[in-house]
């Protein structure tokens, strides 16, 4: 058997989940082989689940959060590539709901993080595009790496979000020679635009409806400037928008591309012999909704199932539009449902999901 979750976000990480599953599995029934493969799909904890299948190893960063606070920020490096979620300096975990300023954030850590591994000389870079603090499309980031932003009167310009609209001239850095940089992302949001990055996340962030309105307004104002420096237009490619544009930024800045997180990890980490091998498998997440259709990894291990002849279970914290979400899975389940509130399943998350896999496997 199988075992392919991500984490249940705030609760359990995906490695934690696969454990528990495992545990409930073999107090069902011992003799059952389990092989556990934690998944991610470019949100927050997929540096470490790439690092755990690639076998690179971690290390430490002084940099700066989303609002310019010193920090250490963990990436993970093997002789060939480094990875690094953006979330680990720019991430909205990092700040308190009282202490957002989304007009202020930015991704200047990251791009630090970036800047110390172009240092080193890494050949590839992975960022995982997921849980950011962020929208400022990636233009912090730009400058840690060297690009300068300026007004029309020559007035040098930190890009903050709230000076997006001052900025006249964009200036690349000399040598524009960056390594191989992939942006892995689970939405493929563009840019700018009603379903764009700053409408879809930005309130999440701290925006209030004013600010959404203005700050849209002003990176579309932005990209023919941006077009006109630099010679590039990224803001309709899709997932262009992820990590409140910081997909863009990657394109634009580093030349970078973007790609489906889970179909990198699939790959790389040959998921699809693991599949082949299994008799059923078991994925999952904190929500099963209608956007798990849309590039998150459980669904990505279901049309992997699926193409292999397999049967999927999926156990999630909760699970809303179960009718869009029956024909992939042959069997769900709920952590939260008539006897078990959420706030129940949150006080335990790792005995619930344990008592309720049971059930599950008792009945199969």
């Amino acid at each position: 058997m199988l075992i392919a979750p991500d984490k249940f976000k705030g609760s359990l990480s995906a490695r934690d989940v696969a454990a528990t599953i495992a545990r409930a599995i073999h107090s069902v029934d011992p003799r059952i082989e389990v092989d556990q493969f934690p998944i991610a799909d470019g949100g927050e904890g997929t540096a470490a689940i790439l690092a755990e299948h690639l076998a690179a190893t971690s290390e430490s960063t002084e940099t700066v959060d989303a609002l310019g606070r010193p920090i250490e920020a963990q990436s993970f490096i093997r002789d060939d590539m480094a990875i690094l979620d953006m979330s680990a300096a720019s991430g909205l975990w990092r700040i308190k709901s009282t202490e957002l300023e989304p007009m202020r954030a930015t991704t200047f850590g990251t791009g630090i993080q970036i800047c110390r591994l172009c240092e080193a000389k890494v050949p590839k870079i992975l960022v995982g595009l997921g849980g950011s603090a962020t929208n400022d499309a990636g233009l912090g980031m730009a400058a840690a790496i060297g690009y300068r932003f300026y007004t029309s009167q020559g007035e040098s310009v930190f890009p903050t979000p709230s000076r997006i609209r001052d900025i006249a001239v964009i200036e690349p850095p000399a040598n524009r020679q960056f390594p191989e940089c992939i942006g892995l992302s689970d939405v493929t949001t563009k840019l700018t635009g009603p379903n764009g990055a700053t409408h879809t996340f930005g309130p999440q962030k701290g925006l209030k409806p004013a600010m959404v309105e203005r700050l849209d307004g002003d990176l579309i104002a932005l990209v023919p400037k941006i077009e006109k420096h630099l010679g590039t237009n990224f803001a309709d490619h899709p997932r262009s928008g992820a990590a409140g544009g910081l997909g863009y930024g990657i394109m634009t800045f580093l030349g970078g591309k973007l790609v489906s997180g889970f179909e990198y990890l699939a790959e790389s980490a040959r998921l699809r012999e693991r599949v082949v091998a299994a008799d059923l498998i078991v994925t999952g997440e904190g929500k099963l909704d209608h956007q798990t259709l849309h590039g998150k990894g459980p669904f990505g291990v279901a049309a992997l199932a699926c193409a292999c002849g397999k049967p999927v279970y999926a156990v999630a914290g909760s699970i809303e539009a179960p009718e869009q979400l029956t024909p992939y899975f042959t069997k769900m389940l709920s952590l939260v449902n008539e006897r078990t509130s959420l706030a129940e399943a949150l006080r335990d998350p790792e005995a619930v999901l344990f008592q309720r896999a049971r059930t599950l496997f008792e009945r199969s």
